[in-house]
């Protein structure tokens, strides 16, 4: 274990975690046969002339699927600012290029790891390359999220208004419902965090821990300072979203397919909003269960045609980030710097 002193507070194991030995616990092994019994039992369930959906990829125009992955790409450099700005609010102000890597990297964590383990994983990063406490940079990636399903169940309530209108299918209420109340359960714990409930009973813990707490509460609280501009940069981070989805749909020139922007988005923010299931790394399996369903069912594409999008955008959403977050993990693992212990003056 590793203790380093900085400005006065305790961080204890500022060291990442070990990412080999979460791939190895049973949570994890767990969760990676649940994503393949879902994919197994989606298979066998579905009618799907694999043929035609093989077709249809290998048809793709190559040009149109670069820049669906351009635009995911770049998606990251989107949230790399709003990042920068979400420190800036907590008090430490970092360039935002220098974040841009370690944001590839939380994300392929939480492909290949359950329980949103790449979102604690940054925060250690944040730690060991930017010099910023692991309780106030998870504070602010905390913030981040709520940020991010708030703006999303926004978006997906207006999508679905101007496609559906009138009615919405039933598929969609659940995933509509649970995003409220977690939105609501969200608001609720930053409203108690920032009125500072509980400290009477919180300092009854030893010292190092409640400090702790009270930097990630800070981290927390702070971090939503210049909101319309944290509105702003969450916006465009869910319109790439849509983007890379329709471009990906135009490469396919998919007969009989007639999405919109609307449709894009919707179908983006859906999938999106089962990434964040936390005992599925990266969603697996149920993304692609769930994004086959709507889009048969919103989009009224074919099963074929729905599986050819699916399995395209997954290569760019899931499969590159496997590929491109794995060579930039390493990289990362390379340069961190050991740990030094500094002692605070006076």
């Amino acid at each position: 274990m590793t203790t380093t002193l900085v400005r006065g507070e305790t961080e204890v194991n500022d060291a990442p975690p070990s990412l080999t030995s979460r791939l190895l616990t049973p949570k994890t092994i767990a969760s990676l046969g649940i994503a393949v019994v879902i994919v197994g039992v989606g298979l066998w369930r579905a009618q799907i002339n694999w043929g035609a959906a093989w077709d249809n990829i290998r048809h793709a125009n190559p040009f149109l699927y670069l820049g669906a992955l351009a635009v995911y790409y770049a998606s990251f450099v989107v949230r790399s600012i709003r990042w920068h700005v979400l420190l800036a609010n907590a008090g430490e102000d970092r360039p935002s290029g220098s974040m841009v890597g370690i944001m590839i990297t939380s994300f392929f964590v939480n492909c290949v790891v359950p329980a949103k383990m790449g979102d604690i994983y940054r925060g250690y990063l944040a730690k060991q390359k930017l010099d910023i406490p692991v309780s106030k940079a998870l504070g602010t990636i905390i913030a981040e999220r709520l940020i991010d399903l708030i703006v999303l169940m926004a978006l997906l309530l207006a999508a679905g208004a101007v496609v559906f209108r009138t009615k919405a299918p039933g598929i969609l209420i659940p995933y509509v419902v649970i995003g409220v109340l977690v939105c609501l359960a969200g608001v609720g714990v930053i409203l108690v965090m920032r009125a500072g409930r509980g400290q009477r009973i919180l300092r009854l813990l030893p010292e190092a821990v409640f400090q702790r707490y009270e930097s990630l509460r800070l981290g927390t609280v702070h971090s939503f300072a210049r909101f319309p501009t944290l509105l702003g940069l969450t916006v465009m981070v869910w319109a790439a979203e849509g983007a890379r989805l329709g471009l990906v749909v135009f490469s396919l020139h998919l007969a009989g397919v007639h999405l919109g922007p609307s449709q894009f988005l919707l179908i983006a923010l859906v999938a999106a909003l089962l990434t964040t299931v936390p005992f599925l790394p990266g969603g697996l399996g149920l993304v692609e269960a769930g994004m086959i369903g709507v889009l048969i069912t919103v989009g009224g594409v074919s099963n074929s045609a729905a599986v050819s999008i699916t399995l395209l955008d997954r290569s760019i959403s899931y499969a590159s980030l496997i590929v491109v977050g794995f060579v930039i993990f390493v990289l990362t693992h390379v340069r961190v710097p050991k740990a030094h212990r500094v002692v605070p003056q006076g």
